[in-house]
């Protein structure tokens, strides 16, 4: 089920997508936002974002990064997360523009070749009862997870965190991540009583990050909205299990990488390959070639592709998917739920549907 990014820099359903995201969730992005529209100095700032980038969200997250590096006394007054109280949202245009103008030839250097890199722990909320539909279907053998668009590979540590779904919870208590999920309809997930075993986990990224590195860990906080201030604790305490608990990460194209990378892959294990908030974006020749690759290994063992994306012209939400491939052809489809963007809200479908040969 292929994704098609629309040629234009940012399509009216994409934007209008964020648009509403930003107004529920970040007051201070919804008046960058809404300052930018008719400002044709800013969008001709905007416009050096690649076009294969959502644009509007890079553009703030270097901002972010900059206003940090400079100590600018003034942009960072409005941030939640660099003070403790903001001054109003509804200020902040004027001054936001005028540093962006002021540190344009900064801009101008690092926009066109910036990724978005997120590595948002809160999905693994959404994905925990995924993987463990997986594993259920593969009678509870160990999973060798692939996980394209890793980032930094924080959230191939998923079963090293705990969660909280209401009144279930799941993971060690003296976890240092603690993810919350608010479950929304009449449906629920099974959980795990524990964690499903894991063989290998992978990390595929053109360009990953090194929790490591001082500089990498700035981005991946610079890319946090604003007002957010426990995903920013997610994400610091993530990064300190990433320092202990080390990912793979493989630097290359997953369609390039995955033939040799899954025919190394014990028989013993199950493969599940995942990919969150990356393949959408992209080009429908990467998602398929992607998909192409794991036809092709499912000619020799069962593969599982779990989907989690926005794709506007699919409704306004995420959706979390399932495909079964077998036998050289996708043999079966779940869509399992539909998500909040930032994964703390889920509403569980497990709709399922067996393709026919």
């Amino acid at each position: 089920m292929p994704y098609q990014k629309s040629p234009s820099h940012h399509s009216p359903s994409w934007d209008s997508s964020m648009a509403a995201s930003f107004k529920r969730i970040s007051p201070l992005y919804s008046h960058f936002y809404q300052g930018m529209q008719d400002d044709q100095d800013m969008l001709a700032l905007l416009s050096l974002v690649a076009r294969d980038q959502p644009s509007y969200v890079l553009f703030f997250s270097m901002i972010n990064l900059l206003a940090k590096r400079m100590q600018h006394p003034l942009l960072t007054e409005f941030y939640p997360y660099f003070t403790a109280h903001p001054r109003p949202a509804s200020e902040a245009y004027p001054i936001f523009r005028e540093f962006c103008l002021t540190y344009a030839e900064q801009l101008r250097t690092l926009l066109p070749s910036a990724t978005l890199q997120t590595n948002e722990v809160t999905r693994c909320a959404n994905l925990l009862p995924a993987f463990e539909l997986v594993s259920r279907r593969a009678g509870h053998q160990p999973l060798a997870l692939i996980e394209v668009g890793a980032s930094a590979g924080l959230n191939l540590n998923w079963d090293r965190y705990r969660y909280r779904y209401g009144n279930i919870c799941i993971g060690s208590e003296h976890a240092p991540v603690q993810i919350s999920c608010t479950l929304k309809g009449p449906h629920q997930p099974s959980f795990p009583q524990v964690m499903p075993l894991v063989a290998e986990r992978i990390g595929i990224d053109r360009a990953p990050l090194n929790p490591c590195s001082r500089f990498d860990a700035e981005w991946l906080l610079a890319c946090i909205w604003p007002e957010e201030l426990h995903r920013y604790q997610l994400l610091t305490a993530a990064l300190e299990v990433a320092r202990q608990h080390p990912p793979k990460l493989l630097t290359g194209d997953a369609w390039e990488l995955l033939p040799d990378l899954l025919a190394s892959i014990s028989p013993e294990a199950v493969i599940c390959l995942w990919h969150s908030y990356a393949l959408a974006q992209g080009p429908k020749v990467v998602y398929e070639q992607v998909v192409q690759e794991l036809l092709n290994a499912s000619r020799k063992r069962d593969l599982y592709h779990l989907s989690l994306e926005l794709d506007p012209g699919r409704g306004p939400l995420p959706r979390l998917e399932l495909f079964t491939y077998r036998q050289g052809r996708m043999a079966s489809y779940d869509w399992l739920a539909t998500c909040e963007v930032h994964g703390d809200e889920m509403e569980w479908h497990c709709f399922s549907t067996s393709v026919q040969p």
